[in-house]
């Protein structure tokens, strides 16, 4: 199952392609890794094969080039019940527009789930490991972690579940909502190309992280049933 949509604007003219991820060949694959290699996270080739693995879309920015801009691995599922967007390894191409590439590559998923899951609230989580990606999930209900904010029983265990989900629960502190560290950068939603855009609301929460080594915040948000099908409808 694939769709595709274009976005323009003034400033912008990008192709949001969203796929299967087992669909990708080993050239797209190599795509990937570049687009990593150029933002310097330091991930393996190992790691993306295990996204391919652990999330079974891929949400692709492309310019009028086909020069990939951007990636997003995702999956729509449920957990205990509950419908999920959970975003896995994401990264865009680092300058002006690169908020813009990430956004819209959120927004097919978010898309997606409004199709997958109608009528119903959608918890949206994924890794972070630089505050500026914690904009990505601007618009969403009860974001947590949040500073000043003592969670609640529910929303721990929320936390435990993701953790488990992205397969780092042996490494996850519900009281913080951090993985620690096991020095190497793992896979998260990539924000080193959001420079300056970081958050005052978020800077505290990711105060004592360590990206280089592995360290990150599990956060979540709550889309509603009414806003995703305002998106739908956009």
């Amino acid at each position: 199952m694939s769709s595709a949509a274009r976005i323009d604007n003034n400033s912008l003219a990008m192709r949001i392609d969203s796929r299967d991820s087992d669909t990708l060949k080993p050239p797209e694959l190599d795509e990937l890794g570049q687009l990593i290699d150029r933002n310097e996270l330091d991930i393996g080739d190992d790691e993306i094969d295990g996204q391919v693995e652990c999330f079974p879309l891929v949400v692709t920015s492309s310019s009028d080039d086909d020069d990939i801009e951007g990636f997003l691995f995702g999956s729509l599922e449920r957990v205990g019940g509950t419908p999920c967007v959970l975003w896995g390894l994401g990264s865009a191409v680092p300058g002006r527009t690169a908020k813009k590439v990430l956004s819209a590559m959120a927004e097919e998923l978010f898309r997606r789930a409004a199709i997958t899951f109608p009528d119903e609230d959608v918890l949206v989580g994924g890794r972070f490991a630089q505050p500026s990606a914690y904009t990505l999930l601007d618009g969403l209900a009860d974001r947590v972690p949040r500073p000043d904010h003592r969670p609640s029983g529910e929303e721990r265990a929320w936390g435990r579940r993701l953790a488990k989900r992205f397969g780092c629960d042996h490494r996850y502190d519900d009281q913080v909502f951090c993985v620690s560290p096991v020095r190497k950068r793992e896979a998260s939603v990539d924000a080193v190309a959001l420079n300056g855009t970081t958050p005052k609301l978020a800077g505290k929460v990711f105060d004592e992280l360590k990206p280089p080594e592995g360290s990150a915040i599990i956060a979540f948000g709550w889309a509603l049933a009414e806003d995703l099908a305002a998106r739908l409808q956009a």
